[in-house]
């Protein structure tokens, strides 16, 4: 398995995680904060490049009730903009991620409040992570 890069994926900014060459483990990697599409697609691609990756999992915000949303419909769109870039994009189910990166920071006595790009780095390590888990061969 090739590396894989998970993003979290926020209006404003995107956490984004890296696994290791064999597919195992989700390692957190960056945030990138941007003004426009544009701006961090064209940074998506160049991380892709330096990291030799060409597969991105996105968190896909489906609600408690298994529908659409108004943020559904912007990863979708965010989806097609990476496909015609040709990566390849998974949609992970991305319930509760935030939540659980930020019981997992308090559980190590981190505070949430002053840390809110760990918990995008930490959402996307368990988005990543979850799709590792679920497609290990």
């Amino acid at each position: 398995m090739m590396k894989v890069i998970g993003i979290d994926f926020g209006l404003s900014k995107v956490g984004l995680a890296i696994s290791d060459p064999s597919g195992i483990i989700a390692l957190p990697l960056k945030v990138i904060r941007y003004k426009n599409k544009e701006d961090l697609l064209s940074e998506l691609k160049d991380i892709s490049e330096e990291k030799d990756v060409n597969k991105f999992v996105i968190g896909y915000p489906i609600s408690m009730n298994y529908k659409e949303n108004e943020m559904t419909k912007i990863i979708d769109n965010f989806k097609q903009d990476m496909e015609n870039l040709n990566f390849e994009v998974i949609l992970e189910d991305e319930r509760l991620s935030s939540e659980y990166a930020k019981k997992i920071m308090i559980e190590q006595n981190v505070k949430v409040s002053r840390n809110k790009e760990m918990v995008d780095l930490t959402a996307a390590s368990i988005i990543l992570q979850t799709y590792l888990d679920r497609n290990k061969n």
